[in-house]
């Protein structure tokens, strides 16, 4: 029985031993550690600066919001003023103060038959941007002219006659413009 427990101890030491030896004991663990830590530094910069972004961002949206509740607050008052003026003019251009009144017509809700024409003048919505207006023919020969392009080019261009194109740069050199035809 003494025999088993020294063989068994032998046996448990020398495994011990070369387990250790196999896996390189302490250098091995040393370098793993040494490894991870370095990937725990790596994660901690990288999420340091992922969370800097984030923050960076936030308060960029955060300010663009603020911005952006500055004007509805400033479009709604703005509507809230417009609302208030809408009908102070009638049809002939008169206000509520002209006509001796201190409110507002209002607006009439019978409906309109068949017989009847409604009176009221419909609303019209101007343009936004001016309308595009086409360069005038002289102006475009003269430009093309001034460009070096011959009588006969700018006729093909502008889809007219040479007679029309020659026409308009005669004109243009009697009233002193200086355009010359090649």
């Amino acid at each position: 029985m003494f025999a088993q427990i020294a063989v068994s101890l032998v046996l448990v030491l020398w495994t011990r031993y070369t387990v250790k030896k196999i896996l390189g004991s302490g250098d091995e663990l040393q370098r793993i550690r040494s490894e991870i830590g370095a990937l725990v530094v790596e994660l901690d910069a990288s999420a340091d600066r992922n969370v800097s972004i984030i923050e960076d961002r936030l308060s960029t949206l955060k300010n663009l919001i603020a911005e952006a509740d500055k004007r509805i607050a400033i479009l709604s008052s703005d509507s809230a003023r417009r609302l208030r003026e809408t009908g102070t003019y009638d049809r002939s251009g008169r206000t509520p103060a002209q006509r001796g009144q201190t409110e507002p017509p209002q607006e009439s809700t019978t409906p309109v038959t068949a017989g009847q024409e409604n009176t009221e003048l419909p609303f019209v919505r101007f343009s936004e941007k001016p309308l595009p207006v086409e360069e005038p023919f002289a102006d475009k020969v003269i430009s093309l002219a001034r460009r070096g392009f011959s009588s006969d080019i700018i006729a093909a261009r502008l889809g007219a006659t040479m007679a029309e194109v020659d026409l308009v740069l005669s004109l243009e050199r009697e009233r002193g413009g200086g355009t010359r035809e090649p």
